[in-house]
């Protein structure tokens, strides 16, 4: 399912009389639950196992509205939001370069040998994958630090730590996928029982650990205005974009988001004078506060 504004998606969960559709998509995470629908009229239809794979974008402002219900714990806080495992909110590179070159045919055709082989995988004789000794020893370890973060740091809001725990199906998933992969793409067998290297599980080690930082980056968008105003006047201190002594004044005219007024200025730069240098008269702010914050 391919959608290019997922904001029109959610709210059409979010209506009445949807509930019996957003427990399908709750259901189809797993790829092996049943789930059955009963129509009036039309009788009912049993799927045995049901997966939907979702692809999509979100505006961040859009995603602050609907995370705020579920962090708040209203009545969307049944884990759908935590579902989507690849999640990413990547700033734009610093930096353009017009690139005009020919498209890489090669790239292409692999991709289309790996999704064709993969596709036509036979569904009577389902592959069967397993780590080898040293990969089963990485995803262990792997293991704990993720149960450790879950169950000990009391720091993560719990839909984060939801999310996370999802993390735990998610690296044999990748690692499986990473195998596949380089087989389709290669010589090697797409049959029987397959055992999954210390090398690709090692990719979906690093994948997941980009995919946290992204996670953690999501779910503290949701924020207090107070704070997100002060991030915001952080960033601009960081780009220079100020001087090292400025007024209140000289910020809120800017119209820069969150602090288009005298008083969420005010609020920021209480927020950041901890940070200040020189005499108590003077709003110097230490520029490389940002990464502590």
């Amino acid at each position: 399912m391919i959608r290019d504004e997922l904001t029109g998606w959610l709210a059409g969960l979010e209506r009445q009389g949807h509930e019996l559709e957003r427990a399908f998509y709750l259901e189809a995470w797993n790829g092996d639950s049943s789930f059955t629908i009963d129509r009036i009229g039309r009788g009912s239809i049993h799927v045995p196992a049901i997966c939907v794979s979702l692809i999509g974008n979100i505006q961040p402002a859009r995603l602050r509205w609907h995370l705020s219900d579920a962090l708040g714990g209203g009545r969307n806080d049944d884990g759908l939001f935590q579902r989507f495992q690849l999640l990413v909110w990547p700033d734009p590179p610093r930096g353009w370069k017009l690139i005009d070159r020919a498209p890489n045919t090669h790239a292409l055709a692999m991709a289309e040998k790996v999704y064709t082989s993969l596709a036509n995988l036979s569904t009577d004789e389902p592959l069967r994958l397993r780590f080898d000794p040293e990969a089963q020893q990485l995803f262990n370890e792997w293991l704990a630090d993720i149960e450790k973060k879950v169950r000990d740091d009391h720091t993560l809001s719990p839909p984060l730590v939801g999310h996370l725990a999802k993390f735990r199906s998610s690296l044999p998933t990748l690692a499986g996928l990473f195998e596949l992969a380089d087989r389709a793409a290669g010589t090697a067998p797409l049959s029987g029982e397959i055992t999954i290297s210390l090398a690709h599980t090692r990719q979906a080690a690093a994948f997941c650990d980009y995919l946290q930082s992204h996670a953690q980056r999501v779910y503290s968008c949701v924020i207090a205005p107070e704070m997100r105003a002060a991030r915001e006047l952080a960033r601009h201190i960081q780009a220079n974009d100020l001087a090292d002594e400025f007024a209140t004044r000289t910020v809120y005219l800017k119209g820069w988001a969150g602090l288009d007024t005298p008083e969420r200025v005010r609020g920021a730069i209480a927020l950041l004078e901890p940070c200040r240098m020189d005499s108590p008269s003077r709003v110097s702010l230490v520029r490389n506060w940002w990464p502590a914050f």
